[in-house]
């Protein structure tokens, strides 16, 4: 299951550290409530990095920061360097391509 990061701090150690998935959503939002278990089931590799979830009503901070417009928004960081961004209909094909990629140079 994937951690809920709560604050503003929380998210940006977490961001810091090697391969990070961050999912920015809303409470009210029906299709970021389907996200986690859809990418649950279609992304390769879950174990092998950390995913957090991110209410972005709650932390304003971070919405500014990383300039979060619609949900569900999908961050990949690596060590605090966000490398891909996924909005609104996230595109699982692209999301795996760059897990595979990442996870395929690191052996």
């Amino acid at each position: 299951m994937m951690e809920i990061l709560t604050n503003f701090a929380a998210i940006e150690s977490a961001i810091q550290k090697d391969f990070v998935m961050i999912i920015a959503k809303t409470k009210a939002c029906a299709t970021c409530a389907m996200i986690v278990p859809h990418l649950s089931r279609n992304l390769r590799r879950l174990e092998e990095f950390k995913q957090y979830q991110v209410f972005v009503d709650d932390i304003d901070e971070f919405r500014g920061k990383h300039v979060i417009f619609s949900v569900p928004t999908v961050l990949i960081f690596n060590e605090g360097k966000e490398i891909l961004r996924e909005s609104r209909f996230i595109n699982i094909d692209k999301v795996n391509r760059l897990i595979e990629a990442y996870f395929s140079d690191q052996t």
